[in-house]
């Protein structure tokens, strides 16, 4: 019995146009890999220790960290998530506050949940002229500061799940001069710097600390991702090695080190006729957002549709054979890369631009403003039981609330769910969105 196996070789998945992660496209980006378990090898003289770096790895890692533009590369297998959790775990302790994007990876809160550090939550608007949230800028980060000056780090997402960035040079000079680390949530950014249509690298723009997911927009396997530092930090190497798995992947580690050649080498002829078919059929996808965003990621589409976003998702599933990133408000992500065909695109647009389905009102992905009655650390280790979710009212979320994609939690663990917060989440689930804490709709709270 093999129903995964199964799964991944059938018809229809293999005909599939994928405009999702993994950035590889079903192995078109592989132009000189064999990903073949005869190099599944495990820690020999020859292949040197991902955990102790000696020979061809650490000769890997020093050139990665050159192409980059970074003092220190590590090579993750164990995806952005093992990057979130040391980052929190090397720069800030049990009880030290850290000032924080709202709108976070869930692996963000479990960092939060192992180390024991203080959130101080930022919360984001909606972009100008757009139905996405932007990201998180420097006002609203300078006004945190101020009524925490104490904040040991402040950790942002850049580029947000929409492709968007605000002054991330200018909040990286702010936390500097108040002697606080920057940390970058920079999971779909490892493309950047590409092409001068693209957002210069994160790491260049002054944060301490950036992980990217290598498989979300280049050419890697999945599960694989990179994280660069501005400096050495001791605590930071400590925690990648409890983090990450003491059997790392060498067809992993090679696909990082793939990535990284094909991020110096790859010609910038490919990003260019990209751009070009992105304002061929998507024009207004590259037209400035207003206020609040300073970088815009051309390769991400955010497509507003007719409709319910759910139910046009799964039309073109069906009908079209086309898969998207994930849904949101009122329209679809769409990830490009420079394998996608002209006919793909176009093809995309067409079908777009023909589904009509049943009206429907946007909703909100912005998280809450509810009350924090215990830490997401206090919550982890609390005793916890499931009620129907429309008798939380009033309780102590104990696992947290999240839409997936893209692993933003509504409602984080810790705080008080209010009846506002149960509506929402029922018509999330009622519109199709995929709520995986709240199982048979039931959802964790505490004792």
């Amino acid at each position: 019995m093999r129903p995964i196996y199964n799964a991944l070789t059938a018809e229809k998945l293999k005909s599939q146009t994928q405009f999702h992660m993994p950035g590889h496209l079903k192995g078109r980006g592989f132009e000189n890999f064999d990903i073949s378990p005869s190099i599944d090898v495990t820690e020999l003289y020859e292949t040197d220790d991902l955990h102790s770096p000696q020979g061809v790895i650490k000769q890997s890692l020093e050139h990665a960290a050159h192409i980059c533009g970074a003092k220190k590369a590590y090579y993750l297998v164990n995806g952005s998530t093992a990057g979130v959790l040391a980052m929190v775990l090397g720069f800030v302790q049990d009880g030290e506050k850290i000032i924080a994007d709202r709108f976070c990876h869930k692996s963000f809160v479990s960092a939060l949940a192992l180390s024991g550090a203080v959130p101080v939550w930022v919360k984001p608007k909606m972009a100008q002229g757009a139905t996405v949230l932007a990201p998180i800028g420097y006002d609203e980060i300078a006004s945190a500061v101020k009524e925490n000056p104490d904040a040991k780090a402040i950790y942002i997402t850049a580029p947000n799940y929409f492709g968007l960035m605000g002054d991330v040079e200018r909040i990286a000079e702010f936390a500097h001069e108040r002697g606080m680390y920057l940390l970058v949530d920079g999971a779909h950014g490892a493309h950047y710097g590409m092409h001068p249509n693209l957002p210069k690298s994160i790491i260049s723009m002054g944060a301490d600390a950036v992980c990217m997911s290598l498989h979300k927009t280049l050419p890697s396997l999945t599960q694989t991702a990179i994280l660069l530092a501005n400096n050495t930090y001791d605590r930071v190497e400590c925690a990648l090695k409890t983090v990450q798995t003491s059997s790392p992947s060498y067809i992993f580690t090679s696909s990082c080190e793939y990535a990284v050649d094909f991020y110096e080498n790859c010609p910038r002829e490919r990003y260019t006729a990209l751009f070009e078919l992105v304002k061929k059929y998507f024009p207004e996808q590259i037209k400035p957002l207003g206020e609040g965003v300073k970088y815009k990621d051309f390769t991400r589409l955010n497509c507003p549709v007719h409709g319910n976003p759910y139910k046009v998702s799964e039309i073109l599933r069906e009908k079209y054979n086309i898969a998207v990133e994930c849904c949101y408000g009122s329209g679809v992500v769409i990830i490009l890369t420079p394998f996608h065909t002209e006919e793909e695109i176009k093809s995309l647009k067409t079908a777009l631009d023909e589904i009509r389905c049943d009206n429907h009102t946007p909703i909100s992905i912005t998280p809450f403003e509810l009350t924090a009655q215990k830490t997401p650390r206090e919550a982890f280790f609390a005793k916890k039981k499931s009620v129907p979710l429309r008798e939380a009212a009033g309780k102590i979320s104990g696992e947290g609330i999240m839409v997936y994609p893209p692993g933003v939690y509504q409602v984080l663990p810790g705080e008080v769910i209010d009846q506002r917060a149960i509506c929402e989440i029922e018509r999330l689930i009622e519109q199709g969105a995929e709520v995986p804490s709240v199982k048979q709709s039931n959802c964790l709270i505490f004792e």
